[in-house]
């Protein structure tokens, strides 16, 4: 599985910008490209539409408590037929990570009608609240790009890259 990072231009320049921890470590791995609302990457748009590439992005769409009534199904079957749960078989070649403060990348959704078409995954409901102290007004239930590289990787099953992340964020995240 590659990583790659949809980078919006701001985090290029940050000192807490996380992605840049496992670009670093792991560069056959993960992958940078700079978004742009008016020149979007060609390829990248190709790989969305063709679903060899998935947007890593919460559903927004999965609350469905009204429509398990009228279909008879449990709501967490409707959530996981409308958001694909990340899992070992069934893992994507190649992960989208929007690089960004939550603002930024609900603008970059917003603005980018490939993201918003592309299918998404997501990480399981049951991981630990994020870590991140080096940035103000998180969105509370959300990760940094990096905490979110080491979910991927830990349900994955790549467990040594994960380990070396881990302790990479958590050395920038003590730094005052």
């Amino acid at each position: 599985m590659q990583i790659i990072l949809l980078t919006h231009e701001r985090e290029l320049t940050r000192k807490t910008n996380t992605g840049r921890l496992a670009l670093e470590a792991f560069p056959a791995k993960v992958v940078s490209i700079v978004w742009s609302r008016v020149a979007a990457d060609k390829k990248l748009i190709e790989m969305l539409a063709s679903q060899q590439a998935k947007l890593l992005f919460p559903n927004e769409d999965a609350e469905l408590a009204d429509d398990s009534i009228e279909t008879g199904l449990p709501e967490d079957t409707l959530q996981f037929m409308q958001t694909q749960v990340i899992a070992k078989q069934v893992m994507p070649e190649h992960v989208v990570i929007l690089d960004a403060t939550w603002q930024e990348a609900r603008k970059m959704l917003r603005q980018s009608p490939y993201l918003k078409t592309a299918a998404r995954v997501s990480l399981p409901s049951l991981i630990p609240q994020s870590a991140f102290i080096l940035r103000r007004n998180q969105q509370e239930g959300g990760l940094c790009t990096a905490e979110c590289i080491i979910t991927l990787w830990r349900q994955y099953g790549c467990d040594e890259q994960a380990t070396v992340l881990a302790s990479l964020f958590a050395q920038l995240n003590t730094r005052q």
